[in-house]
């Protein structure tokens, strides 16, 4: 496993006050915090210490102070704090060099998972129904999840796990006969249009819901024409979601679906029957184990004889553990569903399987502002049109007053359209709910995706025009403060990516890049208050070269963490 140079400095700081106290340095490790910019960049405090030594928490901090000696760093105590403050050089050339030489790599390390595998179930979108926009949010964090764990060297299994199987199919079915065109039934939007009249008429008349029923049943008992109209129903839908997720740049290992584990039900509920036990309810089969009080029980199969989402879940689980033997299985699906997730997985545990605990459910908030349009749900399709639009006013506009040049507009509106709606969710916080609002997502400035786009371009077009990328730099000469806070940012991806991949939380790292960008625009702005600082300084070629390596690093960080996050990285805007 691959060291970054903030933690080897951090490493290097709790060694020695490890060392200096007489404990290990794992115990330390964790204390050492982000100092307060004034004072420092990493920080320890002595609060504890102070206690069990019966000293004043200051005396200590200045004594530690004193005593160390650690390379790289300035050491020096403020209050009962002890701060360290990572020396220019050799910081400035490790950071710079370390992102140039790892190139679109960094911030990766292909030996932190080597050998371990993930299984990650994500996007899941229904058959005979649109993907909407309420998908946004399984669809991009779970891409970006996977995108963080192949950076670390994991094996990455994604799986679309498509609702293509249960009664919604039998009133697509029954609705088709009803109101489809045969003509048609290669067409996602008839089937769509199919679906909502058929879903509106089952609520009102029960005879037609019951036929529903009735053609699912048939599908579970593998009757050959129900099958074959399931199947092109099926056909379709398919062909109509990898032209959408084409146009994100996801990509899943394998497009499954609850279908697969029609012929199963029966193994797995014989299974569970040994351990832990089922029982009948209300004639429905249910899991014999103890609940909560008011907890509903786990369904297996209803009065009916049709079996249920959780059935599928464990013959799914069971599946997924055979096939992949995975170290994780993650399960990117709402917070609503976290009652089902638990159910499954104790199941799992009571079944006496070892690897229950390796199921891990990664639930997300909702969004909200988001309108629909008479009462239907707005396709993702729509939204990502919509986005592009809004963008390529902006486009042509700067085209029109010559502050871009492009030969390809339409192509760049899609690229920042598609980078405004992505990174609009993912810079949120998981769990939380947020509010979507179309001026804020679009908008070149604040936390947007088009501003990162932006700051990602502006360092490629300050390479262009300062002749490329130099061969060599004097780092000695990057001494402005704007360039030493610049590089503190740089240097915090590779941690942040691990971070971001153990947490299951792609915002950690939507967030640095914000912080990159914005010490990218503080630096580059103080170029035009005073020439001396401008990266392109006229008559200091030394300099200018030191700027330009500097610059180039922003450019790879950028352009690193926005592909982490799934979102382009045009180089001109």
């Amino acid at each position: 496993m691959s060291t970054s140079v903030h933690s080897r400095y951090h490493a290097a700081f709790a060694q020695a006050l490890a060392g200096a106290l007489g404990v290990p340095a794992a115990d330390i490790e964790s204390q050492i915090k982000p100092a307060d910019p004034a004072h420092g960049d990493l920080s320890f405090v002595t609060f504890a210490v102070a206690k069990a030594q019966k000293k004043a928490p200051p005396a200590i901090a200045a004594s530690l102070a004193q005593s160390l000696q650690v390379p790289g760093l300035e050491v020096k105590a403020v209050g009962p704090y002890v701060n360290a403050r990572f020396l220019p050089l050799p910081f400035t050339q490790e950071v710079i060099d370390s992102v140039r030489l790892a190139g679109a790599a960094y911030g990766s390390d292909a030996e932190a998972g080597k050998g371990k595998t993930v299984v990650i179930d994500y996007s899941s979108p229904n058959i005979a129904k649109p993907i909407g926009f309420h998908h946004i949010r399984t669809t991009f964090l779970g891409h970006c999840i996977a995108n963080l764990y192949r950076a670390l060297g994991w094996r990455v299994e994604g799986i679309n796990y498509l609702g293509d199987w249960g009664k919604q199919f039998g009133l697509v079915a029954v609705g088709f006969q009803e109101y489809g065109d045969p003509a048609r039934i290669d067409d996602m939007a008839h089937l769509v249009q199919v679906y909502v009249q058929a879903n509106k008429r089952a609520g009102e008349d029960p005879a037609f819901d019951e036929k529903a029923r009735e053609f699912f049943r048939r599908m579970e008992a593998s009757e050959p024409e129900a099958m074959k109209l399931w199947n092109q129903f099926r056909e379709t839908s398919l062909k109509g979601f990898k032209r959408i997720y084409k146009r994100m740049g996801i990509h899943f290992e394998h497009i499954e679906g609850e279908s697969r584990y029609q012929d199963r039900m029966d193994a797995v509920i014989d299974a569970i029957a040994k351990k832990p036990g089922v029982k009948e309810s209300q004639g429905a089969i249910i899991v014999d184990m103890p609940y909560a009080e008011n907890e509903p029980p786990v369904l297996l199969k209803k009065n009916d004889g049709s079996t249920l989402y959780a059935t599928r879940d464990l013959a799914a689980a069971e599946d997924r553990h055979a096939r992949f033997h995975f170290d994780k299985s993650l399960y990117v699906v709402a917070q609503d569903q976290a009652l089902h997730f638990r159910q499954v997985f104790r199941t799992l545990k009571e079944m006496g399987q070892p690897w229950a605990d390796q199921c891990i459910h990664v639930p997300f908030g909702r969004i909200h502002g988001m309108s629909t349009r008479k009462g239907q749900v707005v396709e993702l399709d729509q939204v990502l049109d919509e986005s592009k639009e809004r963008v390529r006013k902006l486009v042509d506009a700067n085209i029109a007053s010559g502050s871009l040049v492009t030969e390809d507009p339409d192509g760049l509106a899609e690229q920042i359209g598609l980078g405004a709606i992505a990174f609009g969710d993912l810079k949120h916080n998981r769990t939380s709910d947020y509010t979507f609002d179309w001026d804020e997502v679009t908008s070149p400035e604040g936390h947007t995706g088009p501003y990162l786009q932006y700051a990602h371009a502006r360092s490629a077009t300050v390479l262009r025009k300062g002749g490329g990328v130099p061969a060599s730099y004097d780092p000695a000469l990057l001494t402005l403060p704007e360039e030493q806070a610049l590089v503190r940012q740089l240097a915090r991806l590779p941690d942040t990516v691990r971070a971001a991949a153990e947490q299951y939380e792609p915002s950690l790292v939507a967030r640095l890049l914000l912080d990159v960008a914005a010490a990218y625009s503080r630096y580059y702005t103080a170029g035009n208050k005073d020439r001396e600082k401008r990266i392109l300084v006229e008559d200091n070629d030394a300099v200018r070269a030191a700027r330009l390596a500097l610059t180039d690093a922003t450019r790879i960080t950028l352009a690193a963490g926005l592909t982490l996050l799934g979102i382009p990285t045009p180089e001109n805007m």
